[in-house]
């Protein structure tokens, strides 16, 4: 049976769900801003971003990268929860950062033997 679908969507839900996240927190529900917004933001989208492109097309480097990503997010999503006001965001960005590991690692593992059958 074919699970790379299942895994691909798994990614590709994890990495949007992390740019609306962040996006709909910082800019519509956080009460309390540490960070201006301009450079709150951008900084935490970026590498996000970067991202997307090669996670649809099913780039396999892209995949490992995204596995990494996660692990940043994971621990911001562990440092936030440690403040009250925003523990409700730290457990959605750790939430989706495991899917965002969970989803890209899989990926990479089938994409990664799928290439490696091809170049054989």
């Amino acid at each position: 049976m074919n699970k790379l679908p299942l895994w691909r969507n798994l990614t590709l839900f994890s990495l949007l769900g992390l740019i609306g996240l962040i996006v709909v927190w910082n800019g519509l529900l956080a009460s309390v801003q540490h960070v201006p917004l301009w450079l709150e933001i951008p900084l935490l989208l970026a590498p996000l971003v970067l991202l997307v492109r090669g996670i649809v097309q099913g780039n396999a480097q892209t995949h490992v990268f995204a596995v990494l990503m996660s692990l940043l997010y994971l621990l911001l999503g562990i440092w936030v929860v440690l403040d009250p006001q925003e523990r409700l965001y730290g457990y959605a960005l750790i939430f989706l950062s495991i899917g965002l590991y969970a989803g890209a690692f899989m990926s990479a593992k089938i994409l990664g033997k799928r290439n490696k059958g091809e170049v054989a």
